[in-house]
């Protein structure tokens, strides 16, 4: 008995459905570990789920317990409730891609086979697609597609703060909520010795007991920069971890150097 198309679309159905299932945990997993910067975000933790509510909430410890104080015999302790903790506040944003399936293209590849490679075609491209537009969100300011985009990282760690808020907090009242900064020019040969002691100074400002900077990441001249006049000519340290994943990325002071096609000129991050 031949196959009504009520049949046909049904079975078309089950195909498109079931290779998704099949395709979107890896999917998945190469959007999130496509490019360096992702990578790393996504090691060690460094990335949670969230589920639910009007906002996406962090808390954060700020503040000292003010009543750490040494006693002799009969003291007491101070029972002062200090601030400590407060909450940064991110609204929600949305990524979306469609694969649009059309029955012209299911009539021209005919075949199971021919479907799921068209459909698979079809799913790798938005894959990429997302992919590319993540990466390029991660290194902006968020204010693109009226506002639409999330917040990345020109967004987050500007150059100064005055009256600024960023995810609710007023930065420019806790400094403690502002980043670290170090304006340093250069970018030639003549600026080897302005760079390499930026970089020391960064880092170090950054570092805290043994919380130190993980991943330095900067445009594409920047890396072929410190590469070419600041190491030495035949030594080359590269970061291991990320060479066993592909990625190509230098090693200063046990952190990853690298770069992205999406960052901006003239600006180098450090992330712990």
């Amino acid at each position: 008995m031949a196959a009504t198309p009520e049949n046909l679309t049904e079975k078309l159905d089950t195909l498109y459905s079931t290779t998704w299932q099949l395709m979107k945990g890896k999917a998945m997993d190469n959007i999130f570990t496509a490019t360096p910067f992702w990578y790393w975000l996504n090691s060690k933790g460094r990335r949670r789920g969230e589920t639910g509510g009007k906002w996406i909430g962090t808390q954060l410890l700020y503040g000292k317990n003010t009543t750490v104080a040494t006693i002799g015999r009969g003291g007491a302790t101070d029972l002062t409730d200090d601030e400590l903790i407060t909450t940064a506040k991110t609204d929600w944003k949305w990524l979306i891609a469609n694969v649009v399936r059309y029955f012209v293209d299911d009539q021209m590849n005919q075949g199971k086979s021919a479907i799921m490679n068209l459909l698979q075609a079809k799913l790798k491209t938005a894959e990429l697609s997302m992919i590319d537009k993540m990466e390029t969100m991660a290194f902006a300011a968020g204010t693109a597609n009226g506002g639409k985009d999330f917040m990345g990282l020109q967004g987050m760690f500007p150059a100064s703060f005055s009256g600024d808020t960023l995810q609710g907090i007023d930065a420019n009242t806790n400094t403690w909520w502002q980043n670290k900064y170090k304006d340093c020019t250069g970018g030639n040969g003549d600026s080897i010795v302005e760079i390499k002691n930026g970089l020391s100074n960064l880092y170090n400002t950054c570092s805290v007991g043994n919380d130190h900077p993980t991943l330095i990441i900067g445009y594409q001249a920047f890396y072929e920069w410190y590469e070419n006049y600041v190491l030495q000519p035949i030594l080359r340290v590269y970061d291991t971890k990320m060479g066993d994943v592909g990625f190509e990325a230098l090693e200063y002071k046990g952190a990853a150097l690298t770069w992205s096609p999406s960052f901006p000129d003239a600006k180098v991050y450090m992330l712990i």
